[in-house]
């Protein structure tokens, strides 16, 4: 139900956390690491990258949310309930978090569902991503009425 994209090197200091809750998720959620380029000028690599997110952009039929930490802002019921709304049009979500070179916003634009923030602050990668599955983890206990969210 919810596939997570993102472009970085290591994640050793939240590993726990995340494969915590990717085992409470069971196979609701996959997420999929994506090496980032390293060879060429920051342009090339942004180039790069920005083409392999398109590319598979282009071949999902799933709401995808990209993330930023300059774009807007949800608070946990909001969250929950874009997803729940688009649940009725869509089975599938997939979260990009890209990597700290950016990538050129004007090829995604068109392909992309929401984009979001989850903090005013900047994370690293690894951290955003905890952080993220963790609050799909919340909306998924909001969903069966457990009291986690409380």
């Amino acid at each position: 139900m919810f596939t997570i994209y993102i472009f970085a090197d290591t994640y050793k200091l939240y590993k726990s956390a995340i494969e915590e809750y990717q085992k409470r998720m069971w196979k609701q959620l996959q997420i999929v690491h994506m090496k980032p380029e390293k060879g060429g000028s920051w342009e090339e690599v942004i180039k790069k990258e920005t083409k392999k997110f398109f590319e598979l952009m282009q071949k999902s039929r799933a709401f995808k949310v990209l993330l930023n930490p300059k774009w807007k802002i949800l608070t946990t019921e909001v969250f929950y309930s874009t997803i729940q709304h688009k649940k009725h049009s869509f089975s599938q979500f997939e979260f990009y978090i890209w990597w700290a070179n950016g990538l050129d916003y004007s090829w995604l634009e068109k392909n992309i569902d929401l984009s979001l923030s989850l903090s005013s602050f900047t994370f690293p990668h690894w951290l955003a991503l905890a952080v993220l599955v963790e609050q799909l983890y919340r909306v998924t206990m909001i969903e069966k009425g457990t009291k986690y969210n409380k």
